[in-house]
């Protein structure tokens, strides 16, 4: 049986201040955003004071840790609460600590250069730095990885130390990252950002690669092909305005040729690239991602079967392997689709309304719905 635990503790001084039982919860991660939690209590549980709920669950001032048979698998900041005096029933909702940076402005000018992994993770340790009450013990490992940046931002200029941190993550040269959590031999636990130049996890090419099958530990799924941001001729642009922008054209000759499909245009803008190298890098990858019809998975699956919830990890490359009426195997043991993906996120359902623990694997192009 699985057995799920939440732990309450204080943001600054990591002080475990009360595990209460919850129900109607569920949970997601994202890779490179916050993620989202909610659940509720009763009130006058037997064995609990209701004042030690009520100071465990303060917004803003404790965060929440969901651990799965001793595992940690969320985490994050208190957020907000109701209270329905009727029912005695407290719902709590907390974001993942990617959420923090959200919320902290860049009082002091900034300046310098380095790798866009290193000013990433130095944003991490100014923050954490400069000004009483910032400290919430998100340890910052030292790494040199990707090309160099400079970050220049001026107090006055009124940004936040998200907006900086993703002008280089996000940047089409970036990176993946994310906050993880582990629970320490003493019981506390410890918070790590983790930076992967230009993906973390498991590759595709890894003997360990995440394989999702149907009929099989997948429940359900969507699938969903599409024109709306696909195109046989792909134009990349690059920064710069008119003859000083690099562009890169892509075509799907095979497809114009000799499989007889009509021409369809489509951009994708990269402003904040001007190496021309990289407009061509990128032009090709787009020229994969963007070829019609695109198709988009949605997966459900059984969180207890293997691949079992907790093995895989965000940023973990998978496979879907799916054999179907809509996909029948061509003979043998050979699957009917085979979809190569990365694992951006994870939403989770402990207590499904059939009592089967579910997990939706969130995949590039989805959206969550927790």
């Amino acid at each position: 049986m699985t057995d799920y635990k939440y732990v309450f503790v204080t943001m600054r001084d990591e002080q475990i201040v009360e595990e209460i039982n919850l129900f109607g919860v569920s949970f997601t991660r994202q890779l490179g955003d916050q993620g989202s939690f909610t659940g509720s209590f009763q009130f006058d549980q037997t064995g609990k004071n209701n004042s030690d709920l009520v100071a465990a669950t303060t917004p803003g001032f404790t965060y929440v840790v969901v651990e799965r048979n001793g595992v940690p698998v969320w985490w994050g900041p208190v957020w907000s609460r109701t209270y329905q005096s009727q029912a005695k029933e407290c719902q709590i909702s907390a974001l993942g600590f990617e959420c923090y940076p959200k919320k902290q402005r860049m009082l002091n000018d900034y300046t310098a250069t380095g790798t866009n992994v290193a000013m990433f993770l130095a944003l991490w340790t100014d923050m954490q730095s400069s000004a009483i009450g910032r400290n919430i013990n998100i340890n910052v490992p030292t790494l040199i990885a990707g090309p160099t940046k400079t970050v220049s931002v001026l107090a006055s200029d009124q940004r936040w130390y998200a907006d900086a941190m993703s002008d280089l993550s996000d940047a089409a040269d970036g990176f993946d990252w994310t906050i993880d959590c582990q629970r320490q031999n003493d019981g506390s636990y410890l918070k790590s950002v983790r930076v992967g130049y230009p993906s973390m996890g498991v590759q595709a090419d890894s003997p360990d690669l995440v394989t999702f099958e149907y009929p099989g530990a997948i429940t359900n799924y969507y699938m969903t092909e599409s024109m709306a941001d696909a195109g046989t001729n792909v134009r990349v642009l690059g920064a710069g305005e008119g003859t000083s922008m690099p562009i890169t054209d892509v075509q799907q000759t095979h497809m114009l040729t000799l499989e007889g499909w009509p021409r369809w245009d489509i951009n994708e803008s990269y402003k904040d690239v001007n190496d021309p190298g990289l407009i061509n890098q990128l032009a090709i990858q787009a020229a994969i991602n963007d070829k019609p019809p695109m198709m988009t998975a949605k997966i459900t699956v059984k969180a207890d079967q293997d691949p079992v919830f907790g093995t895989y990890n965000i940023g973990d490359a998978c496979q879907l392997v799916i054999t179907d009426a809509r996909n029948p195997s061509p003979g043998g043991s050979v699957a009917g689709l085979t979809i190569p993906s990365t694992i951006v996120g994870y939403e989770v359902h402990p207590e499904a309304s059939d009592g089967v623990e579910e997990v939706n694997i969130i995949l590039p192009g989805d959206t969550v719905n927790g």
